[in-house]
């Protein structure tokens, strides 16, 4: 916080967008699932877990891109990279992948070392 109050009014970093009570992040180039969650642990962040249906309908409007987010699957369940509960009737799955990303209307699972854009969330600062 040495930085003066330049970042004081500013809920989420530059670059990043506010939607929420969160921060979000959409990268440019492509990367595999766990670079992806890498980059994000860098900003001190995550990669998006999603917790609406309005949330995810934000992310369609923001993106083109089919971006990962922060789901994964551990045996038979998918589970959120932050350890929230994966409710399956809120957001089904499709494919049988084990890392997930986000296409116009639904929600895909794929091979974890595919590249695509990703997206990052976090709390925006209060």
């Amino acid at each position: 916080a040495s930085k003066g109050c330049i970042k004081c009014e500013a809920p989420c970093p530059e670059d990043w967008l506010l939607y929420g009570r969160k921060c979000y992040f959409f990268s440019e180039e492509p990367r595999d699932w766990n670079t992806g969650r890498q980059s994000c642990h860098t900003h001190e962040a995550v990669l998006a877990v999603i917790q609406s249906q309005k949330e995810l309908e934000f992310m369609f409007k923001f993106t083109r891109r089919e971006p990962w987010i922060g789901l994964r699957r551990v045996g038979d369940e998918f589970h959120w990279v932050n350890g929230d509960p994966f409710d399956p009737d809120t957001f089904p799955v499709s494919g049988p992948g084990e890392c997930v990303f986000v296409e116009p209307t639904r929600l895909v699972s794929t091979e974890c070392l595919m590249t695509r854009p990703w997206v990052c969330s976090k709390m925006a600062y209060t």
